[in-house]
């Protein structure tokens, strides 16, 4: 039996939206290049994912690139996985 996940389109903008907000305000934050205050940030960074989620053009290459971008992220993790776990050492394996 299938599964109908039909449903969440309904949600694409909200996860375009919180998308960009999270890559925006992470780059702000771990740059500083506004400064150290986080009102700022954060301010900055809804204002642009409001920016690209009013743009037709631009919400639509953001659904888009979303999912490849989870798939890169669990890909990449399970790779880590893979090379850490063929050490020989656990103590490697272990560093902070």
């Amino acid at each position: 039996m299938a599964i109908d996940i039909s449903g969440i389109s309904y949600f694409l903008p909200i996860f375009g939206f919180l998308f960009v907000f999270v890559i925006v305000y992470a780059l702000l934050a771990k740059t500083k290049l506004l400064g150290d205050s986080q009102l700022i940030n954060l301010i900055i960074s809804f204002i642009v994912a409001i920016i690209f989620s009013t743009m037709a053009s631009v919400e639509e290459y953001i659904e888009t690139v979303t999912p490849w971008f989870v798939v890169l992220v669990i890909v990449l993790f399970f790779i880590l996985i893979i090379i850490g776990l063929s050490q020989q050492k656990i103590s490697d394996i272990m560093k902070p």
